[in-house]
């Protein structure tokens, strides 16, 4: 294997600082953090460079990674780690939930989904795991039902053990091995790893197709930034990652535009405020402008249009059902106006 880094070796300042542009240069971007605020007992050693990347990780202190949306947005990889943990553990805490893969488990990580992980030692006062790099062809290739199986899980079967195996053959020989040899027995352990995870009975996530992940995107985006007066097409295929040109043609196939499903989403927030307990005694204007209308006059129009009356009479017969026991009426009838309009 090919040193890469070794604190004890550099021993100076700087050795965070240069372990951390490693990181960024072998893995992705993200913040760097040791628990004794140095690196003097980090080593770094790469096995293998293609197809996969393989590196092996060794530290006696506690390492942590943090990798934001930030950092995400800057350094958009896709990559996915297939993390082998020797001993030691492996902390990782994600949106959907922590886990910790311990010594003889494996794991999943998607780069695309920010997440904080840490290195933590053994008993034995060691943290040693290795990292590959699986590059998204190769994963979809091979891994395809993985794509969202994000928990720890041991090898302990034949296809496994396999796994295993071969992993120690390329970070033994991977500098000598032929590029056919190598390219065989990456894909090799990728489908040995596979088949451990279909013959163990372990639960896989059904997959969600890529179109209805991106629409999700695009929605999520939309009603967390819905106050934006300035929100634009362009704005939200930026933070998500495409082009304007394919959120059209996904908003389209959906049978919607980025107008209609920003003024959605606005006018039903909108009329929400109208009425709820925390903020029915807004003014009309403060509602349009939390729901990213530029104008009072404007909100009012778009309003009665999409629900047959203006907002200060729709609020005003809300309260009127409410005080009389019933809530449905209005409503009711400003559901199906908005069904009629749309």
């Amino acid at each position: 294997m090919e040193r890469l880094f070794s604190g004890f070796a550099v021993r100076t300042p700087d050795a965070g600082r240069i372990y951390a542009a490693l990181t960024r240069r072998e893995f992705y971007e993200g913040d760097l953090e040791s628990a004794t605020g140095d690196f003097n007992s980090v080593e770094l050693d790469k096995a293998l460079s293609a197809p996969l990347s393989i590196t092996r990780l060794k530290t006696r202190t506690e390492l942590t990674f943090r990798r934001t949306s930030q950092h995400i947005r800057r350094n958009r990889v896709g990559l996915r780690v297939l993390w082998f943990v020797q001993s030691g553990s492996l902390k990782i805490v994600r949106a959907t939930g922590t886990c910790e893969i311990k010594a003889g488990q494996a794991g999943i990580l998607d780069s695309n989904v920010p997440f904080v992980a840490t290195l933590k030692a053994s008993h034995e006062g060691e943290h040693c795991s290795y990292q590959v790099i699986i590059p998204p062809d190769l994963f979809i290739a091979h891994l395809q039902e993985a794509e969202r199986f994000s928990d720890p899980f041991s090898l302990a079967s034949p296809s496994g053990q396999i796994a295993r195996e071969i992993l120690e053959i390329i970070v033994q020989h991977g500098s000598t091995l032929g590029e056919k040899v190598t390219q065989s027995l990456t894909h090799a352990m990728l489908d040995a790893v596979g088949d451990h995870l279909r013959d163990s009975g372990i639960e896989l996530p059904r997959r969600q197709k890529l179109v209805d992940r991106r629409l999700a995107d695009i929605e999520n985006y939309i009603k967390m930034n819905l106050a934006d007066p300035e929100l634009s097409c362009e704005k939200v295929a930026f933070s998500c990652g495409i082009s304007p040109r394919y959120l059209c043609f996904l908003l389209k196939s959906n049978n919607t535009s980025f107008s209609e499903l920003v003024w959605q989403n606005r006018l039903s927030k909108a009329r929400d405020w109208l009425v709820s307990r925390k903020t029915r005694d807004y003014p009309i204007h403060e509602i349009a402008y939390m729901s990213g209308f530029k104008s009072a006059a404007h909100f009012s129009r778009m309003f009665r249009s999409a629900f047959g009356m203006p907002p200060r009479e729709y609020r005003a017969l809300h309260l009127q059902q409410n005080a009389q026991g019933d809530t449905s009426t209005c409503a009711g009838y400003a559901d199906r106006a908005y069904s009629q309009a749309a």
